[in-house]
């Protein structure tokens, strides 16, 4: 006997078109609630999807807030070029090496703010205008422990003069739109990068960064470190340095100075209230004066993560954190204070140590775990009394210093 198959009667193509029907809407309704801009036809020509008017009002809105930043502020931001002497490895004997880096315009008078890494070492200064003019300039200050420096341009015209504003740091938010202008990877003309400012946009990531500025001369030691850091996801390259952050006003929140090589969209920027209390110094004295006790110490904190547990405890210090003073500074704040250097040098596990120092274990009621002594110091102002806390032979003393000025 033959089976009949159900497809072949007229019944079955009518529960099949019902339940095409059905399912077809369905799909319609469930996609029209996941996405509202889906409200258009799709086809197989490939028509666009049409936006409601909200949402299409929202990004217009946004769009043009961007370029209204960039058309405010964009003379008021410079590329500064720099020139350093030849040596190894600049391609041939005593060639000279260009390097360049972002500014913007902070006052009336033509000052630009810019990084000190971006021209610190540099034999030669110019700054390049959005108009496409150079002018020549000279380093007014420089403070390498914020990584500001401030420029004074010779014989700029009024005209090519643009200050921008600085906003308060401390009142910026995080999630809030963040706005780059720069001149990233414009030496050699590169891509037409030097042409006119590049602009990124992004948030404000957090507010909480540090980075901590190395000693030059004493390994394992930080000589300060820049607190608040803005953290931003605006793309930052080579060349943005020193170069504005700007919030969706145009005005300046921070100053960009460094990325995370080991990251992407981690940059990070100077808070604009640094730039406002550093930058009258720099252009009053060229630098900044900063108290200091006038000693060297070893970090109990980073010298025990170094040797390890085991070995760290044959010093026989009983503490694991605090600062070991080693060298007390003659005429110094410490020496008149009565503070010990050490006596004498042992070697555990490799490692020579000078041990019979003191040991500062609080500042001011601040305790001191080692690598951050000279941040606590450099709170204070030069002349400014300060109680010190210290362990010597074992016993806790304290101390009445008057900070100098260095």
């Amino acid at each position: 006997m033959r089976r009949t198959s159900l497809r072949s009667k007229p019944e079955y193509w009518l529960v099949v078109l019902a339940l095409i029907g059905a399912v077809a809407g369905a799909v319609a309704t469930y996609t029209g609630r996941l996405s509202p801009r889906l409200s258009g036809s799709v086809g197989l020509t490939g028509t666009v999807p049409s936006q409601t008017e909200e949402e299409a009002s929202w990004r217009i809105q946004d769009e043009e807030n961007t370029v209204e930043v960039f058309e405010m502020a964009k003379r008021g931001v410079v590329m500064v070029v720099t020139t350093y002497p030849g040596g190894a490895g600049s391609g041939r004997a005593g060639a000279e090496r260009h390097g360049n880096g972002s500014g913007f315009f902070i006052d009336e008078a033509g000052h630009v703010v810019t990084n000190n890494h971006v021209i610190e070492g540099a034999t030669a200064v110019e700054i390049h205008t959005y108009s496409g003019k150079s002018y020549k300039a000279s380093v007014a200050g420089a403070d390498r422990l914020t990584d500001l420096a401030v420029l004074s341009v010779r014989d700029i015209p009024k005209e090519e003069v643009f200050p921008l504003t600085l906003a308060d740091s401390g009142s910026v938010r995080v999630g809030q739109k963040a706005i780059v202008l720069g001149s990233p990877l414009a030496t050699g003309s590169a891509m037409g990068l030097d042409r006119s400012p590049t602009v990124t946009t992004g948030i404000i990531s957090a507010k909480d960064r540090s980075m901590p500025i190395e000693s030059l001369t004493k390994p394992n030691v930080n000589d300060y470190t820049i607190e608040n850091l803005i953290q931003t996801d605006a793309a930052v390259n080579p060349g943005n340095s020193g170069g504005p952050l700007l919030d969706s006003k145009g005005r300046v929140v921070g100053v960009v100075t460094a990325i995370m090589d080991s990251a992407t969209g981690i940059g990070f920027a100077i808070p604009a209230d640094v730039v406002r209390q550093v930058i009258p110094e720099l252009l009053k004295a060229g630098g900044v004066t900063r108290a200091y006790m006038g000693i060297t110490y070893v970090p109990l904190d980073a010298e025990a993560k170094q040797m390890g547990d085991a070995a760290f405890a044959q010093l026989g210090l009983g503490v694991s954190k605090g600062a070991l003073v080693t060298v007390v500074e003659p005429g110094g704040p410490a020496e008149k204070a009565g503070l010990r250097g050490s006596d004498r040098q042992v070697t555990v596990a490799g490692t020579e140590v000078a041990l019979g120092g003191d040991i500062i274990v609080e500042v001011d009621g601040v305790e001191i775990a080692g690598s951050n002594l000279t941040d606590v110091i450099l709170r204070h102002r030069p002349g400014d009394k300060v109680s010190v806390g210290i362990l010597r032979d074992g016993k806790k003393l304290t101390l009445e210093v008057t900070l100098g000025s260095r």
